[in-house]
């Protein structure tokens, strides 16, 4: 029969080993519980490497999309002021279209410094196949009715260059070309109000 010696080892060693257990147990939760955690801020590190890549690509867009819009515009202008010129026997649309023709010179030049400050980017060399039509549409008219058509080339073009500089000069992430957008923006109004000024 085991004496009291014995039932007090026996009870001593089952402690430790208990504790033993426990420890291990709460080691391997905690193990367990770290690897969870370095999972989740791995997770969440790239997730946030994506989003930041997204941000990243749709500013890209936006600038070249920006970049793309002002070169054919501004192309446009002058090659259509540039026909106006040659075309129209109106005082006042003659006055207008070479005015065109010098102020959208210098724009080009500043678009042209603004460009070669971020690098990256295709700026066009050619009207797209829209503007060209336009144009080539505008090159069979005469008279007043060249006038006419002239004028609401130049009202469309405008409110739709005023509103793209607009946006860009609040919204651009390039500081070059958001700089260039705010200095051009109310050259641009003022074309335009002259413009709509011819309309009523």
């Amino acid at each position: 029969m085991p004496t009291y010696k014995q039932h007090r080892a026996a009870a001593i060693a089952s402690g430790l080993i208990l504790a033993v257990s426990l420890t291990g147990m709460v080691a391997c939760s905690k193990s367990t519980t770290d690897k969870v955690e370095d999972a989740t801020a791995n997770v969440a590190a790239d997730a946030s490497s994506a989003v930041s890549s997204i941000g990243a690509d749709m500013d890209a867009n936006k600038t070249q999309d920006f970049v793309t819009k002002a070169a054919v515009a501004n192309m446009f202008e002058i090659k259509t002021s540039e026909l106006a010129v040659k075309t129209s026997k109106n005082a006042d649309v003659l006055t207008f279209a070479k005015m065109m023709v010098k102020d959208h010179t210098a724009a080009g030049k500043a678009y042209e410094t603004a460009v070669a400050a971020t690098s990256g980017l295709t700026p066009p060399v050619a009207l797209d196949e829209d503007h060209q039509k336009k144009l080539d549409d505008l090159a069979t008219k005469t008279g007043t009715d060249f006038d006419k058509a002239y004028i609401d080339i130049q009202q469309s073009a405008h409110s739709e260059a005023v509103n793209l500089f607009e946006d860009y000069s609040k919204n651009g992430k390039d500081t070059a070309l958001q700089a260039f957008a705010a200095k051009t923006l109310p050259t641009l109004q003022a074309h335009k109000d002259k413009i709509d000024a011819f309309k009523e």
